[in-house]
């Protein structure tokens, strides 16, 4: 029982951990694309996906070519 009371607690912290760590990414999923993908780097209907340097999931579609703003992006 003590063993699964540990086991608990520790995952527990580590998720917190995990949420703080979260908190620190940007709130525009698009300009945090910016880190990952230059602008005009992802071809039209193009989906893209990868790790932000703040630990989150993000996926993006390309947009218009050479025009940064028609990208579309997302936190997973």
């Amino acid at each position: 029982m003590r063993r699964l009371i540990v086991i608990a607690i520790s995952i527990v912290v580590l998720d917190a951990r995990g949420a703080v760590h979260a908190a620190g990414c940007p709130a525009d999923a698009r300009k945090a694309s910016l880190t990952l993908w230059a602008a005009g780097s992802i071809p039209t209907g193009h989906t893209v996906s990868g790790k932000h340097p703040c630990g989150r999931q993000l996926t993006c579609t390309g947009g218009v070519q050479n025009n940064f703003s028609s990208r579309s992006c997302h936190w997973d």
